[in-house]
């Protein structure tokens, strides 16, 4: 029995390693096809736009798509919609059919057959391991973040590599592939009795999960800090390259080494929360990342050699991912089953929000008070918000009772 749980979440992690290697790909095809064939930078953006807009508008009816169906259910069909509707691009271009308004209605389509993926995985997991062991939680989005930074790694840069060698369109049909290869490692791995219970009726609304969340002490106040984070660190993607362009002479090396700085760090920490997950609490584990994740963020501002800066962020970079996991283990066992889809849901939605925001608001505080203020402005930010955390935590030792799903479910 325990053989067959531990195939079926390797199923898990397998089928949304392809999926998310096919979905990094996409993000990078489907401008460069439209970049290609038009050379509009406009365009280009839009279809770009438009590809991350479902999460920020539809997110929180992801989480009731999501309890409704249940997580395995919810894969399956995100694997299964998405693979035609990604193959409707190439082949519509061929056949010259592609129009503007047909891409992007193609686009948002598959942006949104991704919106409860995420979560689900995630749910999945849980289900799987069972949800009483809170450092085997942790250690499982551990090796969740580390499949998704794989691929944000990975993803773009084979293929930009196949783009040069194939073509666009030959990648989107890769892409295709990829999503009907996730639906059945999903179907054959996992089994039927894996899915998670869905949620009665009255337990289905988008708003459930912000609901709860606002009701629980420790949660309302550690998801103002994943707000404040989505935001500041969406923000430092923005002023990692300007720095380099601005401090260095316009080196675009350093500036290279610093945004690879970030993607290591990251790939860093996936591996370190795997390592010492089933060592550490999830409540120690986190505060000491909350530290290290806006403290290297000061040393920007300061005139130092390019090196300690690549360090400084690949060290932020992997506190976040080290971070990352023990709270969602902390969300999974402090929320009743029956709202963990639409909890987490939630989260994910919340801190996509908050991501574009800072993305463009950066930019213009950059032109209007220059790179050192920006900096300084995400320094203070992410300090805010491992602060605000580290208090949280602090309230979750001294009040550590789990709501009851009897609780949970009279006050929503």
């Amino acid at each position: 029995m325990v053989t067959a749980g531990r195939h079926a979440r390797v199923g898990v992690y397998a089928a949304g390693a392809v999926s998310a290697f096919g979905t990094q790909m996409t993000m990078l095809a489907l401008p460069w096809l439209v970049l290609e064939s038009t050379g509009s930078a406009t365009r280009t953006g839009l279809v770009f736009a438009v590809q991350v807009l479902p999460m920020a508008v539809l997110g929180f009816v992801g989480g009731s798509v999501l309890q409704h169906l249940g997580a395995r259910r919810t894969m399956l069909l995100g694997d299964l919609t998405r693979a035609p509707l990604v193959a409707l691009v190439p082949l519509l271009h061929s056949a010259g059919l592609l129009e503007l308004w047909v891409l992007l209605g193609l686009v948002m389509l598959i942006g949104l057959c991704g919106v409860p993926y995420a979560a689900a995985q995630r749910v999945l997991t849980v289900t799987l391991i069972g949800g009483d062991d809170p450092r085997a939680l942790t250690r499982a989005y551990g090796a969740l973040d580390g499949i998704y930074n794989v691929a944000a790694v990975g993803g773009p840069a084979a293929a930009g590599a196949l783009i040069v060698m194939v073509g666009p369109t030959t990648v989107l049909w890769l892409d295709a592939a990829s999503y009907l290869v996730s639906f059945l490692v999903l179907l054959l791995l996992v089994p039927r009795s894996a899915a998670s219970a869905t949620a009665p009726a009255d337990q289905r609304g988008p708003l459930s999960g912000l609901r709860f969340l606002r009701r629980d002490t420790f949660l309302g106040q550690a998801v103002i800090s994943t707000v404040l984070f989505g935001f500041a660190l969406r923000s430092l993607a923005v002023t990692l390259p300007v720095l380099a362009f601005l401090r260095f002479g316009q080196d675009a090396r350093t500036g290279g080494l610093l945004v690879a700085g970030s993607g290591a760090g990251a790939l860093a920490g996936s591996l370190l929360t795997y390592l010492v997950a089933t060592r550490i609490a999830p409540a120690p584990l986190a505060r000491v990342a909350m530290v290290l994740v806006a403290a290297p963020l000061w040393l920007l501002l300061l005139p130092t050699p390019p090196t300690v800066l690549i360090v400084a962020v690949a060290i932020s970079s992997a506190a976040v991912t080290v971070s990352n996991a023990p709270f969602a283990a902390i969300i999974s066992r402090r929320v009743p089953e029956q709202l963990l889809p639409s909890v987490l849901q939630t989260v994910i939605t919340i801190s996509n929000i908050a991501g574009p925001l800072g993305l463009l608001l950066t930019g213009v505080l950059i032109e209007r008070a220059g790179i050192w203020a920006s900096l300084a402005l995400v320094a203070t930010i992410a300090t805010v918000a491992a602060t605000n955390a580290l208090f949280a935590l602090v309230r979750l030792e001294r009040n550590p009772t789990v709501p009851t799903p009897e609780r949970a479910l009279t006050h929503a």
